[in-house]
């Protein structure tokens, strides 16, 4: 019971300081293909890639337009 005790603390002091509770989401196929398109033009942007700096730029000015930051649209 102790251990379940510290948990508890545990989370509380965590919530008190700021902190958030999130659920993990399952990342289907399409979501990895999208996190590996995206660190692939990162790491070429960071070695000079006007293609890949282009389609960050294209993804960041996509992402400002919409209503609900990622995060939000991601918590369920």
């Amino acid at each position: 019971m102790s251990r379940n005790n510290n948990i508890d603390e545990a989370i509380q002091a965590f919530l008190e300081k700021g902190g958030e509770i999130t659920q993990l989401k399952y990342a289907d196929q399409k979501a990895q293909n999208k996190a590996r398109r995206m660190a692939f033009h990162k790491d070429k942007a960071m070695n000079g890639s006007e293609k890949s700096k282009d389609f960050l730029e294209r993804e960041r000015m996509r992402e400002e337009s919409m209503i609900f930051s990622r995060t939000e649209r991601l918590k369920q």
